[in-house]
């Protein structure tokens, strides 16, 4: 049976990170996208906390954590803190959207502490051949300077990338909820934040855990491209296309989702 989920802060250099962790076995850690928070892995956490050690966290910037102040800083190093305030030494991770490139970028920085890796839609930083969602975050930047916050928000939870995980009630739920609380900040605010020394689609061939990348097929083309591009360089990495789904397959399909990380996680080979 798995332990009751306790919730804390833990300080990081230039702020503050907020977790839930909640399980027991290996450590497994829950990254995020842009606009949400640690909230979106609820339709996770009853299934992999009965074989997991199973830690949640908001970025900086999002849910509960501290705003970034003027001081450079790293996601996938707040990661690293993270793990060290908690003592955990090694751990298997599962990233979805701006949350995949910083689970791959921790592995990149930091091989010998990353177990398996899920890569869900996963954003890569420095990847050139961005369209449409290239196109709809200056839309929605340009919303909020011009009409504010609220309608910002309205505009990112009503965009084509989450039209499909609406069409769910479950996901409809959920997104309405955790983007209504989104502070909106960086649409205000010029974000710090530096991301690895050289950008991560220029270092997937360094990223050697073995990996999972899913993308549902009515996602935009550009994570699908960006899915290819991984599992094309990454050595040990492969790609799933999920028939169906869109940009938030782990809200869309629970059970699907789940059983795909769970059978990776337990040692499903990797085949090239």
């Amino acid at each position: 049976m798995s332990t009751a989920p306790i919730e804390g802060d833990i300080d990081i250099d230039g702020g503050r990170l907020h977790y839930r962790r909640e399980g027991r076995g290996e450590p497994l850690v829950l990254v995020h996208g842009f606009g949400l928070d640690h909230r979106v892995w609820a339709p996770q956490w009853p299934v992999l906390t009965e074989s997991f050690d199973v830690i949640s966290y908001d970025l900086r910037g999002f849910g509960r954590s501290s705003l970034p102040g003027e001081a450079p800083y790293a996601h996938h190093q707040d990661l690293r803190a993270l793990l060290d305030a908690l003592k955990v030494e090694r751990a298997h991770l599962i990233g979805h959207s701006l949350g995949g490139g910083i689970a791959a970028s921790f592995d990149v920085a930091y091989p010998e502490r990353t177990g398996r890796v899920v890569l869900s839609a996963p954003l890569l930083r420095g990847y050139a051949q961005l369209g449409e969602l290239m196109k709809l975050l200056k839309n929605v930047w340009q919303i909020a300077a011009r009409d504010g916050l609220d309608a910002a928000r309205a505009a990112w939870l009503n965009a084509s990338l989450f039209a499909p995980t609406l069409q769910t009630p479950a996901g409809r739920a959920l997104l309405t909820q955790i983007m209504a609380d989104y502070s909106g900040w960086h649409w205000h605010n010029r974000d710090p934040e530096t991301g690895l020394e050289l950008p991560l689609a220029q270092r997937l061939n360094e990223l050697l855990a073995p990996t999972l990348v899913l993308v549902g097929t009515r996602d935009l083309p550009d994570f699908v491209h960006m899915g290819e591009a991984l599992a094309a360089q990454a050595p040990h990495a492969r790609l799933e296309l999920l028939p169906g789904l869109g940009h938030g397959p782990s809200v869309e399909d629970v059970a699907l989702f789940n059983a795909r990380v769970l059978a990776f996680i337990a040692g499903d080979a990797i085949a090239k």
